[in-house]
């Protein structure tokens, strides 16, 4: 999945981390559609649909960090993401 933006959020796995930045998102985002996905191997990820774009989240156990794969620049809220 290409994405225009790709933002590391935290580099090893952490469900606060990835509570935290779905949270962000959706308060940028207030009439953002989401879901809510889990794989057998604990990565869980959530897909927000905002205006025809896509930005989707994760806490990816095979990748062993939390990241965003994003159609829409987030740098106003990526600032937090210290890595």
């Amino acid at each position: 999945m290409d994405r225009a933006y790709d933002y590391t959020v935290f580099p090893d796995n952490s469900r606060e981390k990835f509570l935290d930045t779905c949270i962000a998102i959706k308060t940028l985002y207030p009439n953002s559609e989401t879901k809510m996905l889990e794989d057998v191997d604990g990565s869980i990820l959530c897909v927000f649909q905002i205006n025809g774009y896509e930005v989707v989240v994760y806490d990816d156990y095979d990748v062993g960090a939390v990241y965003v794969k994003s159609d829409l620049d987030l740098t106003q809220i990526s600032s937090s993401w210290k890595c």
